[in-house]
């Protein structure tokens, strides 16, 4: 959500500019109104003022105006309106007009002023003519020049041309010359004045007309008017601007209420997320071995239910039991699941743990989409942790296009890390176990090897002397005697005691021997050869497989597990026939058996049928139990031995009744080939530092080559593994986590004084820089293992000897 401050500042920033923008317009739309209203208020104004001006100033010539009040009105509009002009803001080039127009106001008034003066005389004049032309018109004693005169007069009124002007003044010089006082006199002197007067007057009212300045006030105006479309033209950008920043506003303020609901649906989905795997990672936490598989089902069914998953598969490799779990549950087999894993594998499909794939499109790696069409899957999703503990989870989608969510595959990553972390507890926990059960198993035996050996000596010497008394006294008596059936039957009782110490020395030696690769017919044809001979009335019956049959034990032990089964097949057959069956089986999914529990694999089952009566319910769970049996002097022993020996060897023994008798079944597990049956160890004490989840099998790869394992979980301390690292003969680091590897290499260099430290890492090749020591591939390989496992470990015990 790196987005949702910037949109948030961007939005603020947005608001502000059309905040701005919508101020600087109102105020422009309001100056506009008033600069608009003064321009034309003003212009209109002094138009009207200047237009009234002249007719007054007519007016005032004809003499129709009693006062020059009118005209000053004029004047004094005409100043007021071009000094509001001259109060708004134009352009230079207006100003310079208004400048021109208020110069031309100025002499236009220097002009009325003179004209006001001269038409007082003017007026005065007339007046003063009109009366004595009145006066003398009405004497009959006037003369005719006085009447021409008056005419002349009258039409210079009227017509101030230069011809007017001339004849006026002919027909003054034409008057007769009046005494003094008198009033042709008066009308004499008033006509002259009129004569010059009047053509005076008509100049300055020509000149104040001539002056043009409407011309001036209408380029003014035209100014005005481009200025006035300039500011709506500006006004018109800002709004422009303005609707802009409100589009770009409502787009981001659009942009921030998407994001910020996507940042809410994002914040919902993790706690959705931390809510699944807290449901999912509580429950496992504390959980029992007995309900394990019970809650990791319920979290695979809240995976699915939380993911809209048609079909989901989880594998958790490493653990014992069920290691399968599906939801829905019980939807199918899971071979589909296993082939698309194995698949993915093998063409390297793994991206970053992961492996997302359809058939719509051909989406994908290949080889995988090819194999969903096998399985009639559309759309894919593999996952795979490695860290706490291995699981691989598959699922199918609803579509391709919701597996790709982050935000899906971050709640699906979260709950395989509490799948993983409940996975490692239960792996570490059932390593707990087995190693409790290997250290009681080891002191039990050791318990009771010194027992049995002490008993055993004491034993053979008093039955030797009994023996070798009742071998004295048969010698003394008579064939046939009662005596020497007697001594027979002290000789058959020593022979049995003989047996039974042979057999108790036999438990407890139980895991001492060297296990090696075994052909497992050889064993069972071995086996048959020495029980038919005891048993001739019983048939047997060997079926096998055709190709050999390859096991990694000690060939004596397994001979007795055989005998020992197959005794008690005669004797509870009654003589009748006994079937061993030898063949391979492959466990794709665990398997729980009668009595005990195989992971997948590859196994040899040799199953041993008789025809007696069956195993009683109430004996089946101790069939096993040392000293318990159902046999008629029997000892007990021989099931138990054969139970150790197996248990030695990786397997289990199976026990079901059939229509007609008893079956068992002895589980273990093959090896892939003879051609790598090599010893390559000699007994060679080797520290294996793993994955709980794959100790155990790395303990027996490393058995097989002739070793002796001393195996810890990888995160055990150095300190825990002390007594063990002062009597070894090296240490074997095996991890898919290279750092965690080098790691525990070198912590433990140190210690190991000189003594070599192994390390297997998944990029063995990229660390000669980083470790000295060799390095070999991992998943461990038994070929590199057998090659250079004893140049190594046995050319430093060479050295040690």
């Amino acid at each position: 959500m790196k987005w949702l401050p910037v949109l948030r500042i961007a939005s603020v920033a947005t608001l502000l500019a059309t905040l701005f923008v919508a101020g600087v317009a109102l105020g422009m739309m309001s100056d506009n109104r008033r600069w608009a209203s003064a321009a034309s208020n003003g212009i209109m104004s002094y138009s009207l003022a200047e237009r009234s001006l002249q007719v007054d100033l007519l007016k005032a010539r004809a003499g129709l105006l009693r006062s020059y009040d009118p005209v000053n009105a004029d004047l004094t509009a005409a100043q007021e309106s071009l000094s509001d002009l001259r109060r708004l803001s134009m352009r230079p080039v207006a100003r310079h007009v208004l400048g021109e127009i208020t110069d031309a106001a100025d002499r236009q008034e220097n002009l009325v002023q003179q004209f006001k003066r001269r038409n007082a005389r003017l007026q005065e004049a007339l007046t003063q003519f009109t009366a004595n032309d009145r006066v003398i018109a009405n004497d009959r004693t006037a003369i005719e020049e006085h009447n021409i005169l008056s005419a002349w007069i009258l039409k210079l009124t009227l017509d101030t041309s230069l011809p007017t002007v001339a004849g006026a003044q002919a027909a003054l010089n034409e008057l007769p010359p009046a005494p003094a006082g008198t009033r042709e006199a008066a009308l004499v002197t008033h006509a002259r004045q009129l004569v010059v007067i009047l053509p005076e007057i008509d100049r300055l009212l020509h000149a104040i007309r001539a002056m043009r300045i409407d011309n001036q006030v209408g380029r003014f105006q035209r100014l005005l008017r481009q200025e006035a479309r300039d500011r709506v033209t500006a006004l018109l950008h800002l709004q422009i601007a303005f609707g802009v920043l409100i589009a770009l506003m409502t787009a981001i303020v659009t942009a921030l209420v998407l994001v910020q609901r996507q940042h809410t649906r994002e914040l919902q989905i993790q706690a959705d997320n931390e809510r699944l795997s807290a449901a999912i990672a509580m429950p496992l936490i504390d959980t029992a071995h007995a309900t394990f598989e019970a809650r990791v089902q319920d979290a695979v069914e809240r995976l699915a239910f939380y993911l809209k998953a048609k079909q989901l598969r989880l594998m958790i490799p490493g653990i014992s039991g069920p290691v399968h779990f599906s939801a829905p549950e019980n939807s199918g087999e899971e071979e589909w699941f296993c082939r698309l894993i194995q698949i993915a594998d093998a063409n390297n499909a793994w991206t970053a743990d992961r492996v997302l794939a359809s058939t719509r499109g051909n989406r994908g790696h290949p080889a995988v989409t090819e194999g969903m069409h096998a399985a009639g899957i559309n759309d894919l999703v593999l996952l795979r942790t490695v860290e706490p503990c291995r699981i691989i989870i598959g699922f199918e989608p609803r579509g391709a296009a919701f597996a790709q969510r982050p935000d899906h595959m971050a709640g699906l990553a979260s709950a395989l890390v509490a799948i993983a972390h409940g996975a490692r507890r239960e792996v570490l926990q059932q390593e707990r176990e087995r190693l409790e059960r290997k250290v009681a198993r080891a002191g039990r035996m050791e318990i009771i090897g010194a027992m049995a050996s002490g008993v055993a000596h004491n034993f053979n010497n008093i039955l030797c002397a009994i023996g070798g008394y009742a071998e004295m006294g048969q010698e003394r008596t008579r064939k046939h005697s009662f005596a020497y059936a007697h001594f027979g039957e002290i000789l058959q009782a020593a022979g049995r005691a003989r047996n039974l110490v042979d057999e108790i020395l036999n438990f407890a030696k139980q895991g001492r021997s060297h296990k090696r690769p075994t052909q497992l017919l050889d064993i069972l044809k071995e086996t048959i050869g020495l029980v038919s001979a005891s048993a001739r009335q019983t048939r047997f019956r060997l079926l096998t497989a055709d190709k050999p049959l390859w096991v990694t034990g000690a060939a004596s032990e397994l001979q007795q597990v055989f005998l020992n089964i197959s005794n008690n097949a005669v004797h509870a057959g009654d003589s009748q026939e006994v079937v061993i069956q030898a063949r391979p089986v492959r466990l794709a999914r665990p398997r729980r058996l009668s009595h005990g529990s195989l992971p997948p694999g590859d196994y040899i089952v040799v199953s041993i049928d008789d025809e007696g009566p069956g195993i009683a319910p109430a004996a089946r769970d101790r069939l096993f139990e040392p000293f318990f049996t159902t046999k008629v002097g029997g000892t007990g022993l021989g099931l138990s031995t054969a139970w150790e020996i197996v248990q030695d060897h990786g397997g289990t023994i199976d026990v079901e009744n059939r229509d007609r008798g008893a079956s068992f079944s002895v589980w273990l597990p093959q090896r892939d080939d003879a051609e790598d049956c090599t010893i390559a160890g000699d007994g060679a004490r080797i520290i294996l530092l793993a994955q709980p989840d794959q100790l155990a099998e790395e303990e027996e790869l490393l058995a097989e080559l002739g070793y002796e394992p001393v195996g810890f979980p990888l995160s055990t301390g150095i300190a825990a593994m002390s007594a063990a690292l002062d009597e070894c003969d090296g240490a074997l680091i095996t991890s898919f986590n290279t750092e965690i590897a080098l790691k525990s290499a070198e912590a433990l260099s140190a210690r190991m004084a000189g003594r070599p430290v192994l390390v297997a890492t998944p990029e063995a090749q990229l660390l000669h820089s980083r470790f000295a020591a060799p390095k070999f591939a991992y998943p461990l390989r038994r070929k590199e293992l057998a090659d250079r496992l004893p140049g190594i470990i046995g050319g430093l015990m060479a050295e040690a000897r």
